[in-house]
This record gives structure tokens, sequence and C-alpha cells, in this order.
């Protein structure tokens, strides 16, 4: 009996741990980047812009970083759908451009600026 007990405590923390970690990355928190400072005419501007958008997805994914390889493989996810979602709302196709070649060998979905 004791053994079926411990069976089903483990079983339930186990289905509790993973529960908890399967909030859709579409729930991560929000950083309100400022770049209207920055001249998106030119690459300099786009650049700058797109480390802050990069940097502000690196701060909101951070909980999901850690050494084992289901954490890292959250946080990459996390970190792209961030940086995707970010490009797309500021809607510039110089900055998607810029998106695509650093994230060219991912199938992240992200929609083209047109103008």
């Amino acid at each position: 009996m004791y053994r079926f007990k411990t069976s089903i405590m483990i079983f339930a923390l186990v289905l509790g741990y993973q529960l908890a970690n399967a909030a859709p990355y579409e729930d991560v928190p929000s950083v309100i980047v400022h770049f209207a400072d920055l001249d998106l005419t030119r690459g300099e501007g786009l650049a700058v812009l797109y480390r802050r958008l990069k940097g502000a997805a690196e701060t909101v994914c951070a909980a999901h970083n850690g050494r084992d390889l289901g954490s890292k493989t959250r946080y990459k996810t996390c970190l792209e759908s961030a940086v995707a979602k970010a490009v797309t709302k500021v809607d510039q196709p110089a900055l998607t451009a810029i998106y695509r070649a650093q994230f060219k060998d991912h199938n992240t979905a992200i929609q083209v600026a047109q103008k």
C-alpha cells in the first residue's frame, strides 16, 4: 500500500509541475520599448531598435532560462516568439529583414511588414 501511495504522490507532483510549466508563450510579460529617439530610415537606428527589442525579450523570457535542456528550449522558444511579435508590431520592412537574417534557419512565423 505504501508503494501505491508513493507512486500516486509522485505522479501528482509530476503532473502538477507539467501543468505549471505549460503556459503558452503568448502569456509572457511585456516590456515597453521606446524608439521615438531613433531614425528608422537609417541602418544604425534599425540596429539599435533590434538590440532593444531583443534585450526586452531576454528580460521577459529570463524566467525560462535554466540549466536543463527543457529550460533552454523553453527560453529559446520564448525569445524567438517575443522578438517576432515585437518586430511584427513595429511593422517596418527593414526591421523584418534584420529579424529574418538573425533567425533565417528557424521556422518562426512572422508577418512581413509592407508599406
